[in-house]
């Protein structure tokens, strides 16, 4: 993941905020310097060089992607662990991080293709609820999720479970799980049974044998790699089709 990409830039911006700060991320762009845009949303583990890798395969595809850093006050992991990640993800204000995160949305409205106001919005683990949270919020989004929380969530500073604003959310939405993921797939399979009650565009996935993080297998080998291959492709044609049918070919 260390070999940068053809074709796309790398920019460090900052999308201002109401408060006055401004958050920071990294914007990698396609050749010709716009697109549709994409907003990536981490896992708690934040910005990781597998995300940025992940931000200039979406430019190399043709779309500005923005990934943000949502820990940024809280500053980086010590160590990267599951347990000192946990900790940091703790003390995440997570409705400030929701509100952040709109107007990320805003500004790639208007640093991507002049003209688009559809947003596309890429989440895992905790980036994915986020990304299901987004969607009741903002309108004009095509939205993946991979392994989103749609239940499992607690805490004074927790963002709404997915779950309990079905009626609100909007689609067209692309989920992936795997069936050995610790999230508890009848939580998925609820999910899924709302979002058809609330006649929402909606397709989820749940892949045999691949478990938490299966994207990964993008870019090492392991038994989630099938799982993998098959849903960034999926991902890809996802966007192609709904984010205003606008890519660079």
């Amino acid at each position: 993941m260390n070999e940068r990409l053809p074709g796309v830039e790398r920019h460090e911006v900052g999308v201002p905020l109401p408060s006055g700060e401004r958050l920071p991320g990294l914007c990698c762009v396609p050749e010709g310097g716009s697109g549709p845009g994409v907003l990536l949303l981490s896992d708690i583990y934040g910005r990781t060089p597998f995300y940025e890798h992940l931000a200039e395969r979406l430019a190399a595809e043709g779309y500005v992607a923005l990934l943000p850093d949502c820990f940024f006050r809280l500053g980086s992991l010590e160590e990267v662990t599951r347990d000192a990640a946990f900790a940091r993800w703790e003390r995440l204000d997570e409705h400030g991080a929701l509100s952040e995160l709109e107007a990320a949305v805003e500004w790639l409205r208007e640093n991507s293709r002049q003209g688009i106001s559809t947003v596309g919005l890429l989440g895992f683990c905790l980036g994915g609820t986020f990304a299901l949270d987004l969607c009741a919020r903002v309108e004009n989004l095509v939205t993946v999720c991979y392994y989103p929380f749609p239940r499992t969530r607690g805490g004074p500073n927790a963002a709404p479970r997915p779950i309990d604003i079905a009626g609100s959310i909007r689609g067209p939405i692309l989920s992936f799980w795997g069936d050995q993921d610790y999230i508890d797939l009848t939580e998925v399979r609820e999910f899924s049974d709302a979002m058809a009650s609330y006649n929402v565009d909606y397709i989820g996935e749940i892949y045999q044998g691949a478990g938490h993080g299966f994207l990964s297998g993008l870019v090492e080998g392991g038994s989630g790699s099938a799982a993998a291959t098959d849903s960034w492709a999926r991902t890809l044609e996802f966007y192609a089709t709904h984010l205003s049918g606008a890519r660079d070919h």
